[in-house]
């Protein structure tokens, strides 16, 4: 297939397309309702920073970059360790979804937090296993008047997940 061509344009259209949505229901199902550990992420990114050093050198030895300047070789290195550290999280995140782990629950109070465009609204609780603040996205019942907040969660070695949430006065 040619790069000119319209069934290469159709197909690149359609696989960006669907990489964005791919990502926009990620973020929307996976993503907050997913809380880390502290270990879990420091790991990662310790994880991340080797991986994008081992890269970065495998580039230059190949001759692929060439460059005179240091500060060059410094953004190569942060540039990959950017892209890594994100491809890295999104796989741990996923992971902790995915992964079977402890069902428990409890009951708290909670603080209404406000939505933003990055952000939605919801319970703000302290949860106890991880030492974190949570939210805990548009919880079941009138979340932005009531007190106290059932959580299920399920509970893995990378973190653990919000399965169900409902509040009441």
């Amino acid at each position: 297939m040619k790069k000119y061509s319209y069934p290469y344009l159709f197909s690149v259209t359609i696989l960006f397309l669907g990489f964005v949505f791919g990502m926009m229901l990620w973020h929307g199902e996976i993503y907050r309702q997913t809380f880390l550990n502290r270990t879990s992420v420091r790991y990662m990114l310790v994880t991340a920073l080797v991986l994008a050093l081992l890269i970065s050198l495998l580039i230059i030895r190949r001759g692929v970059f060439n460059s005179s300047k240091f500060v060059d070789y410094i953004k190569l290195y942060a540039a990959i360790s950017i892209v890594t550290a994100l491809v890295a999280i999104m796989l741990l995140i996923t992971a902790t979804y995915y992964l079977p782990g402890k069902t428990s629950s409890y009951t708290t109070t909670y603080s209404y937090a406000y939505g933003s465009r990055s952000s939605c609204a919801g319970a703000e609780v302290n949860d106890a296993d991880l030492g974190i603040s949570i939210r805990v996205c548009h919880p079941v019942g009138n979340y932005e008047f009531n007190n106290k907040i059932y959580i299920e969660k399920r509970t893995n070695a990378l973190g653990m997940v919000v399965t169900y949430a409902i509040t009441f006065p």
